[in-house]
């Protein structure tokens, strides 16, 4: 259905003088227009526009072609085009109106393009990449027979030589000119994708305007980070298949990046003039070729924590001015990139997610955003949206082989109905379950306010860490209280049974190590908090790495299975316990004077101790 003979035989073989051609030829009729269309400013002589074909005015994104998109994004002179001979051949003879192949001539004229989809090899910010493009201009980026078999080339390729793939989505649908087997092209795009994704090579997509249709619905939706301009549509009807004005005139606002990055369809909305240097920092961070620096494989020496009231430590972990995730974020890690969305419904604000360096290991991190201002009109619980959100990181850690990073500190889970209808106990179930089974290393630490069931989901890790005045309860002490002494003011009371301090947690076997914190608390010098969490965080993940992936799954696994296991160490909790209960009580008979004077800690368990008999 295509044909490799050359479009024009006579022209010399691809190169850097073609490209500038092709780009001279555009750029001609781009100067001709001496005023933007949205605003009216002046663009003419104006080296913003002329560079990114972006208003300086008003920011608008004109259309860019496949030539001007690899000139922007490739590093000078990297870029080697492949398959660039492909075209149709108009394999249903199609022409109702207007030969297929008359359309196709005048395209690859006006072009200078053999077909829509321009594949190659180049470098974007030193690394070696596979870079897709497709030109809106050709056909309207639709997917034929040649576009589909260039995509899957290309993926293919960066599979084959493990190089990471970028595409540049611009595409109006479907070629209906080749029928059913333009469809077709749908299933070969998916599955070259996952055979990219099976050999652990991520795809990237930059969505332009606009980007629907077949190619929204299969490779470009199934790219491990995907970006889109400002203003662009976005979504798998194009504009003519909505029937009536009205539905027109919404798609023009609901249709957009900025809305599909509000539902968290997309991972963020990136100018074109960021673009490449978004591009970089992100390829760098999935292909990591660096090491853990500037720390010893050695444990640091032990910190003496001072003890202070249960109730001391759950109003120090709630300040207004205590540092949240972002503090910890900004402080100690480099190249950070946020990503959004959980790519079903929405993108949940009290969850951050985003790659970065730490001591020069590319790392995923997965935050709980704790608003403590109470100034935010947003729930303060995680809603289903964050839980998904945070297992889809937790999955492209996994395939990338990016070392866990998750800090807590939430109040706990949304709970209303909304929340429910929306999945929210499933949503807890297969976080906490991609949690145990990724097999990747990974760490967690409640910088804050742990609380219940989000709290866990996010802290299913090889290693846990607290720190120092940071709190872990399955319930508020305020809600334990109203709920057994039928009196929220004896919270206090309430915080001291539930043993919910870092002290406690250690004790119990809960979390692996305390961090310290500044004298007077993290509130007290964030930078000397972020620091000592830094130091942490460093070793454990020397702790972490090195170890075959189902080692470490197998050991995590069987860390949480020991989580109150019956046994010799339960038994004697128990034992412990029934004592202490039995010394209490006899205190409190003499007390009142109406107790027998012979009962005694041993007698009070006396020879009917249950735990004592069991084998």
């Amino acid at each position: 259905m295509a044909d490799i003979t050359p479009l024009f035989p006579d022209e010399a073989s691809p190169g850097e003088d073609s490209i500038h051609t092709t780009q001279d030829r555009e750029l001609v009729l781009d100067d001709a227009r001496a005023s933007c269309l949205m605003c009216g400013g002046k663009l003419r002589d104006n080296e913003t526009y002329r560079r990114f074909l972006v208003c300086p005015h008003c920011g608008f994104h004109y259309n860019l072609s496949a030539r001007q998109r690899v000139s922007s994004l490739a590093d000078s002179g990297s870029f080697e085009e492949t398959n660039r001979w492909i075209q149709s051949i108009d394999p249903l003879s199609f022409s109702p109106r207007v030969s297929y192949k008359v359309r196709l001539l005048a395209d690859q004229q006006r072009t200078g393009l053999a077909e829509a989809a321009v594949t190659g090899t180049c470098t974007i910010g030193g690394t070696e990449s596979v870079l897709i493009v497709l030109d809106f201009g050709f056909l309207g980026g639709s997917m034929g027979l040649v576009v589909g078999e260039k995509v899957a080339l290309a993926l293919e390729l960066a599979a084959r030589k493990k190089m990471p793939a970028v595409a540049v989505i611009t595409s109006g649908g479907a070629r209906i000119q080749e029928g059913v087997l333009s469809l077709m092209q749908m299933a070969k795009t998916t599955i070259a994708v996952n055979t990219l994704h099976d050999r652990g090579m991520p795809l990237i997509a930059m969505l332009g305007n606009p980007a629907t249709g077949q190619v929204y619905a299969s490779f470009g939706s199934l790219a491990d980070v995907i970006f889109a301009e400002p203003g662009a549509h976005i979504g798998f009807a194009p504009f003519r298949a909505l029937q009536n004005n009205d539905e027109r005139k919404a798609a023009s606002t609901l249709y957009t990046a900025e809305n599909f990055q509000r539902f968290g369809l997309i991972d963020g909305v990136v100018d074109r003039r960021e673009a490449k240097h978004k591009l970089s920092t992100i390829l760098d961070l999935l292909n990591p070729d660096f090491q853990l620096s500037g720390v010893r494989n050695s444990r640091p020496a032990p910190v003496r924590l001072q003890r202070l009231e249960p109730w001391e430590m759950v109003q120090l972990s709630r300040r207004p001015d205590r540092p949240r995730a972002t503090d910890y974020i900004e402080r100690m890690f480099v190249q950070f990139v946020e990503l959004h969305g959980d790519r079903v419904t929405g993108d949940d604000e009290n969850v951050i997610i985003g790659m970065g360096r730490l001591a020069g290991t590319s790392c995923m991190v997965i935050a709980q955003q704790n608003d403590r201002s109470g100034e935010s009109d947003r729930p303060s619980g995680i809603g289903p949206e964050g839980f998904r959100k945070a297992k889809r990181a937790v999955k492209l850690a996994g395939r990338f082989k990016l070392p866990i990073i998750s800090m807590i500190d939430t109040p706990g889970a949304e709970q209303d109905l909304s929340a429910e209808q929306r999945g929210l106990g499933g949503a807890i179930a297969e976080l906490i379950a991609e949690m145990a089974r990724v097999p990747i290393g990974s760490i967690s630490v409640l910088i804050g306010e742990g609380g219940s069931e989000a709290a866990l989901a996010f802290s299913v890790s090889d290693r846990v860490l607290m720190m120092q005045n940071a709190i872990y309860s399955p319930i508020s002490p305020e809600v334990g209280a109203e709920t057994e002494f039928r009196d929220s003011q004896r919270a206090d009371e309430m915080a001291r049974a539930l043993r919910l301090t870092s002290i406690d947690c250690h004790e119990m076997g809960i979390v692996d190590s305390i961090v310290p914190e500044p004298e007077g608390g993290a509130h007290a010098s964030p930078d000397e908090a972020a620091r000592l969490l830094r130091r942490a965080l460093m070793q454990e993940l020397l702790n972490v790495q090195g170890v075959y992936s189902r080692t470490l799954v197998r050991r995590r696994q069987r860390k949480y299975r020991r989580v109150g296991e019956y046994g010799s160490r339960f038994r004697n909790t128990v034992r412990r316990e029934l004592k202490s209960v039995g010394a209490a009580v006899s205190a409190t008979f003499r007390a009142i004077g109406r107790g027998p004077e012979h009962l005694d800690d041993d007698a009070a368990l006396g020879d009917d101790d249950p735990v004592s008999k069991v084998d």
